[in-house]
């Protein structure tokens, strides 16, 4: 378990009532309980957050419908956790799928992830500027279970954070990626705001 999905999760935990934050205070613990293993595990994004996952994104076979092709290739996006061996993680889908006919590739030069501590001017800068924008805002470090180019800053030894100061409904997130992807006016000015009051608290540390 990575510290900083522990710690997401303490501080949601903080926020719900008892009977309902019990077992994501403390994780390891909580999946114990087949209840609770079931119900952490149905929401996809938390999921996400605590192993690596799959998705099947292309199939390749006959070019034709009534031609058996002589091989058939599947790509599959692998995203990994933090920590996670690329190659550990190929050997382990051959040993599921254990079959000599299927051959199992890293198709490209992985991009392994990495994570920026929350103990920095910039993250204290970025955590100041969201609760002067929604005050009472509890700030946690949170794992993207999605991929960004901060993964190439790390690794020359620069810190890299996400910084998202918009507050978003259920409609909005729904719509992220999609072909009607919109913000409000609101977050588009109060959202500058945070960004602006952000730098200038990075430039006087």
């Amino acid at each position: 378990m990575l510290p900083e999905v522990q710690e997401f999760f303490s501080r949601m935990a903080d926020l719900l009532p008892a009977d309902r934050g019990a077992g994501y205070d403390d994780l390891a613990r909580g999946f114990q309980d087949p209840a609770f293993r079931a119900q952490f595990f149905a929401n996809r994004q938390y999921a996400a957050m605590v192993r690596t996952t799959f998705a099947v994104t292309m199939l390749r076979g006959s070019e034709k419908s009534n031609v058996i092709p002589p091989e058939a290739a599947a790509q599959v996006d692998c995203r990994m956790l933090a920590g996670d061996d690329p190659e550990e993680i190929a050997g382990w889908v051959r040993s599921v799928i254990a079959d000599p006919n299927v051959q199992v590739d890293i198709g490209r030069e992985p991009k392994i992830p990495n994570l920026s501590p929350p103990d920095t001017e910039l993250y204290k800068a970025m955590a100041d500027a969201l609760r002067r924008r929604a005050p009472g805002a509890v700030v946690a470090p949170m794992i993207l279970v999605a991929f960004t180019d901060n993964w190439v800053f790390r690794r020359c030894g620069l810190h890299g954070y996400g910084f998202s100061p918009f507050v978003l409904e259920e409609p909005e997130l729904q719509r992220i990626h999609g072909n009607d992807e919109r913000i409000s006016l609101e977050n588009l000015r109060e959202g500058v705001r945070a960004y602006t009051e952000m730098l200038v608290d990075v430039a006087g540390a």
